[in-house]
């Protein structure tokens, strides 16, 4: 028997064993060294994309850092900051009429805060104004903004007339000759109708209740009818009127339209005013009034308003200038009249 010594046999290849050779081939080497570059490059615009955002955060914290509110910085003592607050909510809130003159205002002026209600929403504030006590009424008439002037303005029928009725002074806007005494009728009718005057003024005074009362329990309480007179707006100065703070008076333009005015505070002038006289009255406060758009093309505000209109999309409807006469129009001349149209300014 043959005894074959394990040195001199032959080692078999590890394929004729069934394993597997740790070495790749050729092709399969070149797809490695190519996904380890592809995997490089993503790392690498990986790192540059961190690294920008880095910057842009510190960016931001450095703009943060520059534009803190100087309120927080211990530097600024408490006057500072008081008065820095003070003067950005006046700045938004008072607009001072745009002049080049700068008058010097007379020392001591006193400072009347007036107050405009609105014609028929008589809760509505419409405008609040600063007044000197030496100013004029006219000054501030001229600055008080109600639609009916515009309405009558645009239909040629302004009329200048208008009164103040403060306390028992009736003071009348004069300036143009064509205007009218207001307050002249009802001086005459006091005067030639005493007995039905007097009535009707116990019933405004004593009130209703007062008069069930009165019917009740007897007792007369008589009442004398107060002393009206009239003065010119034009040559008459707040200061020239006695007036309660608080109290309405009333204010009559264009024949009937009536608003309430209230003066509502009074003060010395400080030296954080404007103190140029020119730039009073002071508009402090303007109602933004709603304007409806054209119905048509919903970009231009609405300057027409038509009623029974059989083109229109709704009744009734309210146009631009250009889209009304786009529709309504047709080489300058109207296709069809049977509709009402009225100028529209704002609600």
């Amino acid at each position: 028997m043959a005894i074959v010594s394990s040195e001199s046999s032959t080692a078999l290849p590890l394929k004729a064993c069934g394993q597997k050779s740790n070495k790749n081939p050729p092709g399969k080497r070149q797809k490695r060294k190519h996904g380890s570059k592809n995997i490089d490059s993503f790392n690498e615009s990986y790192i540059a994309k961190v690294e920008e955002l880095a910057k842009i955060k510190l960016k931001q914290e450095e703009d943060k850092a520059t534009v803190r509110l100087h309120s927080f910085d211990s530097r600024f003592t408490k006057a500072d900051k008081i008065k820095s607050l003070k003067s950005a909510s006046v700045s938004t809130k008072v607009r001072a009429s745009s002049t080049s003159n700068n008058l010097p205002l007379h020392f001591p002026e006193t400072v009347l805060c007036c107050e405009v209600y609105h014609n028929r929403k008589t809760w509505l504030k419409t405008q609040e104004f600063l007044v000197l006590g030496r100013q004029f009424l006219t000054e501030v008439r001229d600055k008080i903004y109600c639609l009916t002037d515009e309405i009558m303005k645009k239909a040629g029928q302004h009329d200048p007339s208008g009164y103040f009725l403060i306390e028992d002074v009736f003071c009348n806007d004069l300036r143009e000759a064509s205007a009218m005494d207001y307050s002249k009728p009802i001086l005459d009718w006091l005067k030639n109708s005493k007995n039905d005057a007097l009535e009707k003024w116990e019933i405004i005074v004593s009130g209703e209740l007062q008069q069930k009362q009165k019917a009740l329990l007897g007792g007369e309480t008589k009442h004398s009818l107060p002393g009206l007179k009239s003065l010119h707006m034009q040559t008459t100065r707040f200061c020239d009127v006695r007036f309660r703070l608080g109290a309405g008076y009333l204010y009559c333009h264009q024949g009937d339209c009536k608003h309430i005015i209230v003066i509502r505070d009074m003060r010395l002038i400080h030296p954080e005013d404007i103190q140029s006289r020119d730039a009073y009255p002071l508009i402090t406060y303007q109602a933004k009034f709603l304007h409806k758009k054209c119905s048509v093309c919903k970009i231009y505000k609405a300057e027409k308003m038509t009623v029974d209109d059989k083109w229109a999309p709704s009744n009734p409807c309210y146009f631009c200038e250009v889209c009304y006469y786009m529709l309504h129009y047709a080489d300058g001349s109207l296709l069809y009249n049977d509709f009402d149209v009225y100028d529209y300014h704002h609600d």
